[in-house]
């Protein structure tokens, strides 16, 4: 009988660094000529460099014998395996009917994975390689993941030629990120699992209202608000997980 745990171990490892190789490689052009109101500054993209290294870093620790049957792997390797491995496919493809579940199931995989490694124990929520190699990790990714599934629905439409009804880009623009951060927030205060996430999503908001301000001031000052309301959100996690800790 093949060993289940090895065999997850080495699926992991192949689909986080296939997952990172087509993400790295692909085309994503230049935020300046995009017309969204939701695409964060070109500048704020460079959140994939501690995004990717984290990632191998769970790659590899998970892939580690002695990490072999650790529950905590058990939980996320396939949400995160699922989640990377995708994210890197959104590039890959132009068809709508691809691109959108696409979109989706890496969300959704991500942020169960981001979920699952919530401590279940001492030992998890005390030892520091659960923490820098499994939770901040996986807070960066499913944090910029869930601003980036809006960001990549919105430009794919607009490749589309598909114009926002009324009354106007602007307002549907603010909407749309008004509900991310929403959802941000729920998140932070449902699952304070990192830091790492609300500060993954304030910096892709912030990163939103640098740019969009200038032009599009109802929805850059939306996103400049929302990245404020999901850093307060962290903040109040942040506290109180230290109060409930001691």
């Amino acid at each position: 009988m093949p060993d289940r745990d090895l065999l997850r171990q080495c699926a992991v490892a192949a689909a986080v660094a296939g997952g990172i190789l087509s993400g790295a490689t692909g085309d994503y052009g230049d935020a300046r000529k995009s017309t969204s109101r939701v695409l964060p500054a070109n500048y704020a993209f460079t959140i994939w460099f501690p995004i990717y290294a984290g990632v191998l870093g769970y790659a590899g620790y998970q892939a580690l014998p002695a990490q072999r049957g650790r529950q905590l792997f058990r939980r996320t390797g396939g949400p995160v395996a699922a989640a990377v491995g995708l994210s890197g496919l959104w590039v890959r493809t132009s068809s709508p009917a691809v691109q959108l579940p696409l979109i989706a199931a890496t969300t959704t995989a991500a942020l169960l994975g981001y979920a699952r490694a919530t401590p279940t124990d001492e030992a998890e929520r005390t030892s520091a390689s659960a923490r820098w190699l499994v939770r901040v990790p996986l807070g960066l990714f499913s944090g910029w993941i869930t601003l980036a599934a809006g960001a990549a629905v919105t430009e794919l439409l607009i490749d589309r030629g598909v114009r926002a009804p009324r009354p106007g880009a602007d307002f549907w623009g603010a909407a749309l990120l008004a509900s991310l951060t929403g959802a941000s927030v729920v998140v932070t205060r449902r699952v304070p699992v990192s830091a790492a996430y609300p500060a993954a999503v304030a910096w892709g908001l912030t990163g939103t209202a640098v740019r969009t301000l200038p032009r599009y001031r109802t929805p850059g000052t939306a996103a400049a608000l929302g990245a404020a309301a999901v850093a307060f959100a962290g903040l109040l996690a942040a506290l109180r997980n230290t109060a409930e800790n001691g």
